[in-house]
Order: structure tokens, then sequence, then C-alpha cells
């Protein structure tokens, strides 16, 4: 069998997908391209060249038994389906925020064999919204990011790390840690974050700085948002866990298929300042469980969350998807 992957996620990795497997960078294809047009008609052009890369992968995925496409690839199945194309599609970046019509998604949600989630959370959300079957639905954990993780050699600095963009609850991370004798050091774009604590600084970097002092914090904390449809924050708890770092989240509801509370982090519930502040004195005033919990979460991480196990999973699904009866290579 031969298979088409257009990833969105791992290419900074350079993964090995192994014989058989030609792989397109959907990232590469979409945003290396020099914007030509004002700002106000920049949406437009990104569309247009998501649609490109679309109408190139469907040319060349009648050559292969199954394709593997991200989040720019959400076209795909559909156009296969109204061409009468047998190639199965598997979506590998499904992460769907709004709560819009989402007549695309459920589109080709019903078009594809499967459809990764990456949190059970989220395969039931998607599930009920987009009227999708759950039988399409996968959980597959998302990796960590090996080039961010690899880069540095991990240390216990002393202070408290936070960042990241995505449905960040600053607000009551602000008020956790207020008051509290531990050195913060948060890295986001606030607008306008209000009263900051004296022993925060906020400030912004590069993403190898970002990284870089991940890897020295004693933990690290991902605060969250509610949103109604997908877990946001993954990739930052992840990464963190492969450094082995105590990471504390303000999620129940899809942090626990990647944290086991108490065990490799702790998850508390979105917008529980108590409960935070709580987490956040336990660790920092216990160098041996730091270590203890760190040490469990990387080698969690390396076993179940690694850019290798991740694409593993998504060659089975692609194996599954041809096992269908109709699943037959047009060459």
């Amino acid at each position: 069998m031969r298979f088409l992957v257009a990833r969105t996620a791992t290419f900074r990795d350079r993964v090995v997908w192994g014989e058989g497997v030609d792989v397109q960078d959907e990232v590469q294809m979409v945003h290396s391209r020099p914007s030509k047009l004002p700002r106000p008609f920049q949406s437009l052009e990104m569309r247009w060249h998501q649609l490109w890369l679309c109408l190139k992968l469907l040319a060349l995925s009648r050559h292969y038994d199954a394709v593997a496409v991200g989040r720019y690839g959400l076209p795909l199945p559909v156009l296969q389906r109204w061409l009468g194309q047998k190639s199965r599609v598997v979506m590998m970046d499904v992460e769907w925020p709004g709560f819009g019509s989402g007549l695309m998604n459920r589109l080709a949600g019903n078009a594809a064999s499967f459809l990764c989630c990456f949190t059970r959370a989220e395969v039931a959300r998607y599930s009920e919204h987009f009227r999708i079957s759950r039988d399409k639905f996968r959980f597959v954990p998302l990796s960590f990011q090996r080039s961010d993780v690899d880069s540095f050699v991990p240390s216990d600095g002393g202070y408290i790390f936070a960042g990241g963009n995505q449905s960040r609850d600053w607000e009551t991370f602000l008020r956790a840690i207020n008051g509290l004798p531990y050195s913060v050091r948060l890295f986001a774009k606030m607008g306008q974050p209000g009263s900051v604590p004296s022993n925060v600084v906020v400030g912004s970097a590069s993403r190898a700085e970002y990284h870089a002092q991940m890897a020295s914090a004693s933990c690290v904390v991902v605060p969250l948002l509610r949103e109604p449809l997908r877990i946001t924050g993954i990739t930052a708890w992840t990464n963190a866990m492969a450094m082995g770092k105590v990471v504390i989240v303000t999620d129940k509801e899809g942090a626990p298929d990647y944290v086991e509370h108490g065990v490799s982090g702790f998850c508390v519930d979105h917008g529980d300042v108590e409960g935070l502040r709580h987490y956040l004195k336990l660790v920092m005033e216990d160098t041996g469980l730091r270590k203890r919990i760190g040490a469990a979460a990387r080698e969690r991480a390396f076993r179940e969350f690694s850019p290798e196990v991740f694409v593993g999973r998504v060659l089975d699904l692609l194996r599954e998807a041809c096992q269908e009866d109709s699943c037959v290579p047009q060459r």
C-alpha cells in the first residue's frame, strides 16, 4: 500500500514516516508564499492557497491507497466524494473552535474515513455538534515537538512558567499567584492584563527562548478558558511533560487524557483560583515531589506522546481505512 501524508503539526521534527509514504508539508505550501494583496484581502488570499493545496492533493491522491491531511486539507474528502474518487482520507488535525454552521466540517467529516481528535472530550463534542457519526472519530493524542524539547537541558530554576495565546485564563492565574513568594515568568500577548502582581514578569519571546525558559522552570502552568468545542494548550503541556516538568492545567475535561492527576501532573477546574493556588504551593515547596512527578511526566510523554508514536497511530488508521471493500487505488 502507498500513502500520501500532508501534515501541519510535526514537520518541524522531520519525523520519518517510513517506506511507501510520501509527504507534503501543508505549512510550507500555504504559508510560504509572499502576500501580494493589501491586508484587508490577505484572508481571501490564504483561502485561495488552501484551495490550491487541496486541488494539488486531489490530483496526487489518485495514485495512493489512502491520504492523511492536516487542518488545511479540509475540502479534500469532499472534493473526492463529488468526483467519485475512492481513495480514503484520514483527517489528522481536527481543531474546530466555533459554534458556526460548520457545513464544510460536516461534509468533510462524513466523507472522510476517520477523524483524529486530540482528546476524548472533543470526540463527543464534534460528533454531536456537527452531526458526524462517532464511529468516524478516533482519539489520537497530539505529540510533543521533539525539536522544542531536545534543544535544551532541563533544570530547576526556582520559578513558575506560564505562556501561550490560545484561550488562556490569565485572570485566574494572576489571582492564584498573587501574594505567593515565588518568581513567575509569563510569556503571552495579554492585551490589558490589569493589575500584575509584583512577583510576575510579563514578556514576549521567540519560540526558542520560550522553550528555553520552560526548560528551566520548576513547574509549568497552563491556565485555560473553557471553549465550547476544542481543547487548547495541548502542545504546551506535552512539551513540558517531555522536558520532565510538573504541569498544572486548569482543565478537567481534556487534560486528563494526558496528565494523570497526582502522578504525572495536576488538573484543576476552569477558573478554580483556590485549587490552582493550592497545587502551586504544593509543587513549589516540595523538591522531591517535583522530581518524582516530573520524571513520571517525561516517561509518559516519551511512551505515549512522541512524534514517532503519533506517526504509528496515523499509519494504523490509514491501513484500517484500506480494509474497507471500496478502498481501491486509482492509478
